[in-house]
């Protein structure tokens, strides 16, 4: 599914309200594809997410789950 972001997150939240199960899942699927392999770094890139973590704290994150990070 080719899309700009912000209008597949709104297909997301609409298919969501409307409970029209195989849009839902078809958009969540390509968001699944969209951040597979990537890091959190790159996952805020391509949704344009502000990191509002300061460096310590996410030194801590990354501590408390190493295993997420191998």
């Amino acid at each position: 599914m080719k899309i700009d972001s912000a209008t597949l997150f709104e297909l997301v939240r609409a298919a969501n309200y409307l409970n029209i199960k195989n849009l839902l899942n078809l958009t969540c699927n390509t968001v699944a594809e969209m951040i597979k392999g990537k890091t959190a770094e790159e996952i805020r890139n391509t949704f344009n997410i502000k990191n509002d973590f300061s460096a310590e704290e996410e030194e801590e994150i990354r501590k408390e789950n190493e295993w997420a990070f191998e």
